[in-house]
């Protein structure tokens, strides 16, 4: 129920932070103050376990992961002595270290210096390479992509694919490759045929230096000593200095990115090893997509330049870790997403800078290349046409979504026979069977869906399950749609971040039910936000299956909804925590409108309006009033007209609708808008003062010049006897076109020469107390 005064409850939720990385104290050579580098060795198990629960910044190294190199201050390092594990100093001091350190390594490129050559590819190939900057560092540096494609300017229907690099600063060759692989592919854009077809028929995206800073001082993390490949929102556990999930600008921006496209295949590179590391690492389970993943992954060692490039699960090949990018892009958007570490040393010799860019160089056209291949096809509007923003199942793996602009999906899979199932808010589900695939090849497979269906969770955005819980398989998707009793345990005291697309509007009564997925009722705490990143209202504790008023949390609407289990129960087990089934909106507003305008211009009233979204909305009614029964004092409304809807939209939508006068007064108009099931709301009242003219004009025909027809516009400030006649260039009468008494008020005339020929042409008007002339041209 909404309320006049609603309490709001701004909840500050704990920050679960690893107690030794508050308050992170950076030195000048961009590493922590105190800040060494320290050799464990790995052949003892438990000390690797115990290390792993210390949640510090530390890479396997060796040719058989034989030894650790972890970055620990001294606090961290007094802990480590504290559980009685071994180690060596390698560096006492990184910051005194890396003093100078871009002078010894000249050959690289410099975070300016891969600016300013992204700069110089967009001004000099400006048809296929266009500079996205999707955020700022903390010291103001940027986070950019480069988009490389023909049209790249357009959102087309291509499959995307994305490389990013630098995300641990210190790991330079990453950003090195990146930028290289710009430079061939925009100079080998129509000379070699492979790169050309490759960017006529795919979208590439280089996002540069995901940790410009970092790079800037060649250390692993940004300035705020936060490790960003344990700042993701997928499964964060509060590793590495991180204080919340995305809590750093870089790793906002490249969610920013991530989030609003839809790439196929995702590679982001490391250095410390050479290995594709795959999905899972946060877990030791394989992902529900590990056939496609494995065997891409195969496709990116066998063409590169490396002998033996082992590839493998993240968890189990290298180690674990929680926040990582590629189980976010994978768990999040269904991206084929790994980290590919592309050198044992961090800082390669600068003589073997072009051998590691020619190892990788074919793999890297090799998935642009897959990209296109699997499944792909269009989801629209069945009656509008329109591109429709969709979630894509196939089979059981997790899904992929479709482009909101163009409306095209891509799914990377191997070849054989699959399930497709659409679901979008506003529209009925559909299903294709039976889809086949060949190798090498793309299966085109279209939806045109029906209106209709309910409004539930579009897309899994963030989660934290504390220490995770390896017992429950994780089935983050299992709350997308409908209730359908499949569902995610978030995990005991664990919480979840959904986006509902639309925004969940505060109406009449319950505003949204949230559903459990089994026959167990659980506490948890609901809240609404606006934003991904909160701040989040509490709108009320639930226990089961519960209906949460959206009134309780003072916003008027929220696209995002966070639960949080109340902490009862066992952490280590199966469907461990709240079991959330899915979310719906009860309150749905068709139609969002934010403004209705009318403006009176000579005879016509042009009224135009403009919704920020739609759902299932057939169109507008146009209605006006002039008359107004006293005895039962409401408006007699005429039908002026129809305009179509846009369906379901989440973009703004203008209309507009021009209603010709005829007798001057006062009028009020309002739209009618109606859904696809006959579900009627009306806009509020807005009037229009149509009174007629004050005086006599005659207007300049429009077009002019003109062929064959044009129109002649004139104003009448009182009934008068009016006489229109048009003349030759020697005064000759050609044709008279009004000779009448005609009302007060706007009129027009069309004069249609197809029998004259060309020239200039005066026509005039006369009444007993006006006389105007004015002249025109006939271009034929």
């Amino acid at each position: 129920m909404k309320k006049l005064f609603a309490l709001v409850y701004f909840i500050i939720f704990p920050l679960l932070i690893c107690s030794s990385l508050i308050a992170q104290v950076i030195g000048e050579g961009g590493w922590r103050v105190g800040e060494k580098q320290i050799r464990i060795s790995a052949s003892n198990p438990e000390h690797v376990r115990n290390l792993y629960n210390l949640k510090f910044n530390f890479d396997f190294y060796g040719p058989d992961y034989d030894h650790i190199i972890a970055y620990v201050t001294s606090s961290e390092l007094a802990k480590i002595e504290g559980i009685g594990i071994p180690y060596v100093v390698e560096i006492e001091d990184l910051n005194k270290h890396n003093e100078n350190i871009w002078e010894t390594l000249d050959a690289y490129h410099t975070y300016q210096e891969i600016i300013d050559l992204a700069d110089s590819l967009e001004t000099n190939f400006p048809e296929i390479c266009k500079k996205y900057i999707f955020g700022y560092s903390i010291q103001n540096r940027q986070c950019v992509a480069l988009k490389i494609s023909d049209n790249v300017e357009i959102d087309e229907p291509e499959a995307e694919v994305m490389f990013d690099g630098g995300i641990h600063g210190n790991e330079i060759g990453g950003p090195e490759n990146i930028i290289r692989f710009a430079r061939d592919l925009c100079i080998q854009y129509g000379s070699d045929p492979i790169v050309t077809d490759l960017i006529n028929n795919r979208e590439i995206w280089l996002y540069l230096m995901v940790n410009p800073d970092g790079r800037y001082y060649d250390t692993r993390y940004n300035v705020n000593g936060v490790d960003l490949n344990r700042d993701w929102a997928y499964m964060w556990d509060a590793w590495g200095g991180s204080t919340g999930p995305c809590s750093q600008v870089e790793s906002k921006a490249l969610r920013e990115c991530m989030y609003n496209n839809q790439f196929v295949i995702h590679t982001t590179y490391h250095s410390g090893t050479e290995y594709i590391s795959c999905p899972w690492s946060y877990r030791p389970d394989q992902p529900l997509d590990w056939d496609r993943i494995y065997q891409l992954a195969g496709v990116y060692s066998s063409v590169s330049g490396y002998s033996n490039l082992e590839y493998g699960q993240g968890y189990s090949g290298m180690y674990g870790i929680n926040g990582s990018t590629k189980d976010g892009n994978y768990g999040i958007m269904g991206s084929v997403s790994w980290s590919m570490e592309i050198s044992n040393s961090k800082h390669p010799p600068t003589s073997q800078i072009m051998m590691y860019y020619n190892w990788n160089y074919p793999s890297m056209i090799a998935m642009i290349e897959y990209a296109g291949y699997g499944l792909e096809g269009t989801v629209t509007d069945a009656i509008t046409g329109d591109p429709i923003t969709a979630a894509v199942f196939v089979n059981d793996y997790y899904p992929a979504y479709s482009d909101p602009t163009a409306g095209d999906y891509h799914k990377y899979v191997l070849p054989g026979t699959y399930s497709i199932t659409i679901t979008a808010n506003g529209y009925q589900s559909q299903t294709i069977n039976n889809v086949v695939v060949t190798s090498n090849s793309a299966a085109i497979t279209n939806f045109q869906l029906q209106p209709g269906g309910g409004h539930f969770v579009y897309k899994f955005s963030a989660s934290q399950i504390p220490d995770n819980n390896f017992l429950d398989e994780g089935l983050t998707h299992a709350v997308l749609g409908s209730p359908d009793d499949i569902n995610y345990s978030i995990g005991k005291n664990g919480w979840c971040v959904l986006d509902m697309l639309n925004p969940i509007i505060d109406g009449a009564g319950s505003d949204l039910i949230v559903y459990e997925g089994d026959s167990s009722p659980e506490g948890y705490y609901c809240y609404a936000g606006q934003t991904i990143d909160g701040p989040w209202h509490l709108l009320g504790p639930g226990t089961g299956t519960t209906q949460f008023d959206l009134a309780a949390s003072g916003l008027a609407e929220a696209q995002f909804i966070r639960i949080l289990d109340d902490g009862d129960g066992t952490a280590i087990a199966q469907n461990a925590g709240f079991d959330l089934d899915a979310i719906k909106a009860t309150d749905i507003i068709p139609v969002e409108l934010v403004s209705f305008t009318a403006e009176n211009v000579m005879n016509e009233v042009i009224l135009k309006w403009q919704t920020a979204t739609e759902t299932n909305n057939m169109g507008f009614e146009i209605e006006r009033s002039n008359v107004r029964i006293e005895t039962l004092n409401e408006n007699v409304w005429d039908n002026l007209g129809f305009v179509d809807g846009n369906g379901t939209a989440t973009e703004i939508t203008r209309y507009s609708f021009t209603d010709q006068i005829e007798k001057s007064g006062t009028y009020l108009y309002r739209l009618k808008q109606i859904d696809f099931d006959g579900t009627v709301n009306y806009s509020s009242e807005i009037e229009v003062d149509a009174n007629g003219p004050t005086e006599f004009s005659l207007y300049q025909n429009y077009p002019n010049p003109f062929n064959p027809a044009t129109t002649i516009k004139f104003s009448l400030a009182k009934q008068a006897n009016v006489k229109i006649v048009v003349y030759n260039v020697v005064g000759q009468i050609v044709v008279e076109l009004i000779n009448k008494t005609m009302e007060e008020g706007y009129h027009e005339v069309q004069f249609i020469a197809n029998d004259y020929a060309s020239g200039i042409y005066y026509y005039r008007l006369k009444t007993s107390e006006f006389t105007s002339i004015k002249k025109m041209l006939l271009l034929k």
